[in-house]
Parts: C-alpha cells; sequence; structure tokens
C-alpha cells in the first residue's frame, strides 16, 4: 500500500497517482512496511527496483471510467489511478442489461424478536401461493382462447360483451346515439298474422315471422332523413316459444349507399346490442337473415324486434 504524503490517502500497491489528491505517487508515495523493523536487524541490501507499467483494472459495474485514458477507477477516487486525470466528470461503468433482471440478495435486516425460521416458512409459503397462481392464470388463458378459437357461439357472446363495454366506456365521454323511427317498412316474406311491421313496434310481445328460405328473408327499413346510424338492438324468435321457430344466427346490414355490415348473433332471446360501421347517411337499410339456428318444429324463421339508433343530431 502507498500512503501519499501530502494527504495522507491510502492508495493501491500499483497506483501511480493519488485517488485523493492526485499527486504523482513517486514523488510524494511512500510505501507501507508489512511490521516493525527490529533494532538489531541487520540492514539488507535493497533490490535493483525495475519500474512495472500500472496495471488497468477490468472495469467492474458502478466504477468511474476515465475519460482520458479510459482507465476504471473505485467509486471513491477523484482522479485516475493510472494517468491522474480528475474524475469529476467520469461515467459510470453501467452493469449489463441481463444482470438487471436478475434478482439481488443483499443483507436482510431482521426486527430485534423476529425468528429466521418463520420468515423462511412465510416466503415458501408466499412462493408456493404465487406459482399456484401463475399456473392457474395459463390455464384459464389457454381454456379462454381455445373456446373463442373454437366455439362459435362463445366467440359472438364474448365479441358482445367487449362492443358493450367499449360503448359503455366511449359513451361516457362521447355523446350517445338516440333512437330512430323507420317513416316505412317491408318485407320479401311475412306470415299474415306476423307481418313486417310488428320487427319494430317496440313490443316485445309480438315478431315477424318469414315462411320462405330463411336466406332470401328480408326487411326493408326506410327513414324520413339520411342519418349516421351507430347501434342496432336485436330480439330473437317467438317470445312466446323460443325453440317454435329458427332463430337468425348472422344479419347482414345492406345501406342505400353501397356498404355492408354483418352482424354475428347468439342463440338467446334476451336483447343482443351492436355497435354498426358503414352506416353513415343512410337513408334505407335491408336486414337480410345470412344465417339460422335450425328448429325441430318449424321451418318459419322470427325477429322480435330490431331498435335502430343513431348519431344525435344538434
Amino acid at each position: 500500500m502507498i500512503v501519499c504524503q501530502t494527504c495522507g490517502e491510502h492508495n493501491a500497491p500499483n497506483a501511480e497517482f493519488c485517488g485523493n489528491c492526485g499527486d504523482f505517487l513517486k514523488w510524494t508515495g511512500a510505501q507501507v512496511q508489512a511490521g516493525p523493523v527490529r533494532p538489531d536487524a541487520a540492514p539488507q541490501q535493497q533490490p535493483h527496483h525495475r519500474p512495472q507499467q500500472t496495471l488497468r483494472r477490468q472495469p467492474q459495474p458502478g466504477d468511474l471510467i476515465c475519460g482520458q485514458c479510459g482507465s476504471g477507477n473505485v467509486p471513491t477516487r477523484k482522479f485516475c489511478n493510472v494517468c491522474g486525470h480528475s474524475l469529476h466528470d467520469a461515467i459510470t461503468q453501467k452493469q449489463p442489461w441481463w444482470k438487471r433482471w436478475l434478482p439481488t440478495k443483499g443483507p436482510k435486516i431482521r426486527e430485534r424478536g423476529s425468528r429466521p425460521g418463520r420468515v423462511r416458512r412465510t416466503t415458501k409459503v408466499r412462493q408456493g401461493i404465487g406459482k399456484a397462481f401463475r399456473w392457474a392464470l395459463a390455464v384459464a388463458v389457454l381454456l379462454f382462447g381455445g373456446l373463442y378459437a373454437f366455439s362459435q357461439p362463445f366467440r359472438s357472446n364474448v365479441n358482445t360483451q367487449v362492443i358493450d363495454a367499449k360503448d359503455t366506456v366511449v359513451g361516457m365521454f362521447v355523446e350517445k346515439p338516440v333512437p330512430i323511427r323507420q317513416s316505412a317498412i317491408a318485407a320479401s316474406s311475412e306470415l299474415p298474422d306476423h307481418p313486417a311491421s310488428f320487427a319494430m313496434d317496440n313490443n316485445t310481445a309480438t315478431f315477424w315471422a318469414a315462411k320462405t328460405d330463411p336466406k332470401t328473408a328480408a326487411l326493408t327499413i326506410q327513414f324520413d332523413h339520411a342519418a349516421d346510424l351507430r347501434r342496432i338492438i336485436v330480439r330473437s324468435g317467438d317470445p312466446k316459444k323460443y325453440l317454435g321457430s329458427q332463430r337468425p344466427q348472422r344479419l347482414t346490414l345492406v345501406f342505400d349507399t353501397g356498404k355492408t355490415h354483418d352482424i354475428p348473433l347468439i342463440d338467446t332471446p334476451e336483447e343482443q346490442q351492436h355497435a354498426i360501421k358503414n352506416g353513415d347517411g343512410v337513408k334505407q337499410v335491408q336486414v337480410l337473415i345470412a344465417g339460422v339456428y335450425p328448429s325441430a318444429e318449424s321451418t318459419d324463421t322470427a325477429i322480435s324486434e330490431i331498435e335502430l339508433f343513431q348519431k344525435q343530431v344538434n
């Protein structure tokens, strides 16, 4: 170890410059002897000193990198141990990115009276709970993904719920759509007791029924002004005997602007809400039944109620 005679700083044996004051240690440094010199010891001839080049230490995370020579220095130094340059503006050696992800272990400080054994058991219990939770979450994600990919009714239900949630959030900040009433409505096919008008009469106890091939069944709805359609609510089937007739599985909205929009439906008597795309500037819309859920009792296709909503006009 070399002691600087100027400031008294203790430096490494191979340091050339003082880490505190920056003085050249070959002029101001003194080697510290390992033990006291015995008076009766005969003076020994000092070996010839061969000057050695100062070894540069490999930079470690947290070291100060000298801007003059690039050597690494411990954080407590003020001057480079190789060239004596000031470390005031030196940059710090960063830790490799992969080490930042590794958990660091440091000394644990425990309160007086704590029992290490109990702490270890608590830690193991927490780790076990965390591992079980991660496995359960992974299984749930896989099951959800499988159902969504291979079950069309489940996928439609999820899409409906997501759209409803999105509409709810958007409705908090955006103006809500308002109902729009038809000026005329007609059907390509209808049963005598269940005409097309029953599909939009605001009465969930009635329904429109088509006798012909459901793929050709359609409602034609007209408005007295051009509207920007934003939402549709559909109630499927005969409300009194739901399984007694076929129910629409998918509707296709054909607008007089030449654009279309498909609406998937699940097999339920409850109302289903869907957002409408491509529905701006519409005065007429055709509601085509593009697919049905079959019935064992009848080939009629029934829709209890359809409600349309437009962008609110100021």
